[in-house]
């Protein structure tokens, strides 16, 4: 299996985002989640900064122009892709953490559903767009690549399913069209958020055989490269964030393992830190509120 090199994502990593115990997972309720909370307070983006507020039960207002790169037909671009035509990899991944982070009833969510059904292609697939790119796009989101294909329609599978499409005839073709391209066990060919994102898939299709198969892989992933110089805190945030969004237990094993590898990746300044510039309160936000995601 072709697994992720993390550091092709490292444009999207900030598209949109700059204690107790819980049954087979320990969580320790100390100052390191506030003194990760004040770090976004002080550091992060307009709208980090609002959901950590929300994390410490303040309410408000989402604050203004939050969600400036989305465009009219509801797709959405990071700043790395000033233009017109919407990319696709930047959607896929801001439609995942805006459910994350419970904005499901925005208008904001909606616009970009149904991006995704106008812009799904015949076979069931989505994939980027060429007009967006004058020359040499990134690896990650090459328009006609099946590598970036596979992992943008199982994402955004992932996050539809998790909307309630579970059974839409749309979302159906586009399971079919991504177990098409399996290459092994829950293996496919490119990046491992394909697997990730299809266990995701299958547990809320309830076919709970198939979203083992594709976990496991998952754990695999972790286990052989956990300690690798590019295994980044994004790889570990990013598949808790799918398994979250689609209600999978904290007490499996994989699931666990990563929340071990999450807790253990805390700084002792309550930091989770990045090996890319200028995402450490994007990942902090997300690690702190997968703790106490899994911990309610």
């Amino acid at each position: 299996m072709v697994y992720l090199i993390s550091k092709v994502f490292l444009t999207i990593c900030r598209i949109i985002f700059r204690n107790g115990e819980k049954e087979g997972v320990n969580f320790k309720v100390n100052t390191s989640l506030d003194k990760g909370l004040n770090y976004v307070l002080e550091n992060g983006t307009e709208l980090e900064k609002w959901y950590a507020k929300k994390l410490l039960n303040i309410k408000e207002e989402l604050p203004p122009h939050w969600a400036s790169k989305q465009k009219p037909d509801g797709g959405w671009n990071s700043k790395e892709f000033n233009n017109t035509v919407s990319n696709m990899g930047t959607t896929s991944v801001t439609l995942m953490r805006l459910i994350f982070f419970k904005l499901q009833p925005l208008n904001e969510v909606n616009m970009t559903v149904d991006f995704l059904w106008d812009t799904q292609q015949s076979d069931g697939r989505w994939g980027g767009n060429p007009k967006q790119y004058k020359e040499n796009p990134p690896e990650w989101n090459k328009p006609g690549d099946l590598k970036v294909e596979v992992w943008e329609t199982a994402n955004n599978l992932a996050s539809l399913s998790a909307l309630g499409y579970t059974n839409d005839r749309r979302v159906i073709k586009g399971i079919e069209w991504v177990e098409s391209k399996e290459i092994g066990s829950g293996r496919f060919p490119g990046y491992i958020h394909t697997t990730h994102a299809m266990a995701a898939v299958k547990f809320l299709q309830e076919e709970y055989g198939d979203s083992e198969k594709y976990i496991e892989q998952s754990h695999q992933f972790l286990e052989q490269n956990r300690h690798k110089d590019w295994f980044d805190i994004m790889d570990v945030t990013w598949p808790l964030m799918l398994w979250s969004n689609a209600r999978i237990s904290p007490k499996h094993p994989t699931v666990e393992t990563y929340l071990s590898e999450l807790i253990s990746r805390r700084n002792e300044d309550g930091i989770w830190r990045s090996i890319y510039p200028n995402c450490d309160t994007q990942y902090t936000i997300e690690a702190i509120s997968l703790l106490r995601n899994y911990r309610e």
